[in-house]
This record gives structure tokens, C-alpha cells and sequence, in this order.
């Protein structure tokens, strides 16, 4: 029987071999494009192969550690309550499970309606912190006061009907449904925190179950763990408690015994399997000769 440990060094491994082979497939493409591009042209090439590879990783790595997250989740509280189709108030619909990437929401409430997006963007427009150090107002969203959103949307229920929304990650913990807006390190600018944080809300109004979280959730701290988080995310959500930064969010969905630092050990030993270095050197090399 497998152990824990060697249950998450496989899905690390299973998906990060899929996210390599998908870079190997469109690498040559992409530093071609590069190449194109004169602000580059007086670069060496392998240092530009190595900008194009970081640029990728960087860009699809998010989605293999997504996949990740969801199925160590599933370890932690099961599959059942880790499910693609997150539909707690068991609206009808005709979804085929086997299709769907990644997790989706189902709702009989009009998630699309211009009406209630301007709720939602209103509630938070009208929450947001105010002033610096010992005389800042943290956030008004709460997870206290989000409970108001799920009154309102019930406005915009339409019996018979379905509809869909992405996210990032949702699972039962036992006692709630808990949604998660996942950021690799959540350093988003001024222009995008907003839209960001009114996509989680609708995502948890259209799930609309009283015994719900929403968090905004980060891959790693940014600043270092152990510094504090900072992000423009934090003008819009009360911090610390709508957040779940680096530790803390791995600490959330990892199975009992095994810690953030002891992950990070594991995530290593799954890309030495792998043998990231190798391949992405002789990915370089083939692309560069």
C-alpha cells in the first residue's frame, strides 16, 4: 500500500510531466516568435531560450499545480467532497463529470445577470480599506458579511435552469463548502484586484449555501513566509481572514502529518524524478543548435 508521501510525489510528478510535454510541444514555436521580436535581437540566443522557457513555466505551471491542489485535497477530505461538479444544492443538469477541466460550479442562479454583477460590484466598492498603519480600516468584505450576497442572488433564481462557473478551488471540509480564488503569488496590480475579487464573490453567491467560505489563496508568500503578505488584493478583502497565503493555504488541504515544508520536500523530489534540469537543457539545446 502507498504511503501519503508517495501518493503526492506522483501527482506532482504525474502533473508536471503533462506540463513539460505540453512546453516541449510548443517550445521551438514560441522562440521563434521571440526571436522576432528586436528589442531581443542583441541577446544570446540561449539566454533568450532561457527567458522563453521561464515565461512558460511560469504562465502553465499554474494549472499543474492547481491539478495538484485538487486531487491532495482530495487525500485530505475525500473525492467525493473535492468533486468536478460542485453542485451542493443538487440543481438538475446534464454535465458529463468525465468533461469537465478542472472544477466548475452549477447554480440555477444567473451568475450572468448585469443586475446582480452590479450587487456584487457595489458590495465590494462600498467595503473597500481605507487609510495607512494605526489608522487603517480593513476591508467591510468579511466572511460574515459576504452571508448578505446570498440573500440577494437568490433575486436572480431561475427554477429549471442551470448555469456554470470556473473556479479554482472548492471543497467540503466537513462542516463547509469553502471556494478559492488560487493565485501563483496573488501579486496582482491595482487594475486587476478588483475583478478578481468579484469573480470569487460570484462564484460563492452562485453556489449559495449558507455553510460557505471564500478566500483569496496564494501558491507561496510572495514576500517570504514568515514576512507579511502584501497585495492589492488587501484594499478589497479583509485580511488576514479572506486570505490563505503560501503555508497557510498547503496547511489547509494537505493530509494530516504532512506540512507545508515537508510538501516542498516532496514537490523537489518529484521534479528530480522527473529530471526537470536535464530535460529543459536538452530542450534548449535542440532548439538553439
Amino acid at each position: 500500500m502507498k504511503s501519503i508521501e508517495q501518493e503526492i510525489v506522483e501527482i506532482v510528478y504525474h502533473e508536471f510531466s503533462r506540463l513539460l510535454e505540453n512546453i516541449e510541444g510548443d517550445f521551438r514555436t514560441n522562440f521563434i516568435k521571440k526571436r522576432y521580436n528586436f528589442l531581443l535581437s542583441q541577446l544570446d540566443k540561449n539566454i533568450t531560450a532561457n527567458m522563453v522557457f521561464v515565461s512558460s513555466f511560469e504562465s502553465k505551471s499554474g494549472f499543474a499545480i492547481e491539478a495538484c491542489a485538487k486531487r491532495i485535497a482530495s487525500i485530505k477530505f475525500g473525492s467525493s467532497n473535492v468533486p468536478s461538479i460542485v453542485n451542493p444544492r443538487n440543481i438538475k443538469h446534464d454535465i458529463d463529470p468525465g468533461k469537465v477541466n478542472g472544477q466548475i460550479i452549477v447554480t440555477d442562479i444567473d451568475t450572468d445577470s448585469g443586475d446582480l454583477r452590479g450587487i456584487i460590484t457595489s458590495f465590494r466598492a462600498n467595503r473597500v480599506a481605507s487609510g495607512k498603519g494605526k489608522l487603517r480600516n480593513e476591508s467591510g468584505v468579511t466572511q460574515e458579511s459576504i452571508k448578505q450576497l446570498l440573500k440577494m442572488a437568490q433575486d436572480y433564481r431561475v427554477p429549471g435552469q442551470y448555469h456554470t462557473k470556473p473556479v479554482d478551488l472548492a471543497f467540503f471540509d466537513g462542516n463547509d463548502w469553502v471556494v478559492l480564488e488560487l493565485k501563483a503569488g496573488g501579486d496582482l496590480d491595482s487594475s486587476n484586484a478588483p475583478s478578481n475579487v468579484e469573480k470569487l464573490l460570484t462564484i460563492y453567491a452562485g453556489m449559495n449555501v449558507p455553510n460557505s467560505k471564500a478566500y483569496f489563496a496564494t501558491l507561496y508568500n510572495k514576500n517570504g513566509e514568515g514576512n507579511t503578505w502584501t497585495g492589492a488584493v488587501k484594499k478589497h478583502m479583509a485580511f488576514p481572514e479572506m486570505f490563505l497565503i503560501g503555508r497557510e493555504f498547503w496547511n489547509t488541504i494537505l493530509p494530516d502529518g504532512i506540512t507545508y515544508e515537508r510538501f516542498t520536500e516532496l514537490y523537489k523530489i518529484a521534479l528530480e524524478e522527473l529530471d526537470l534540469n536535464s530535460r529543459i537543457n536538452q530542450m534548449i539545446i535542440r532548439t538553439t543548435e
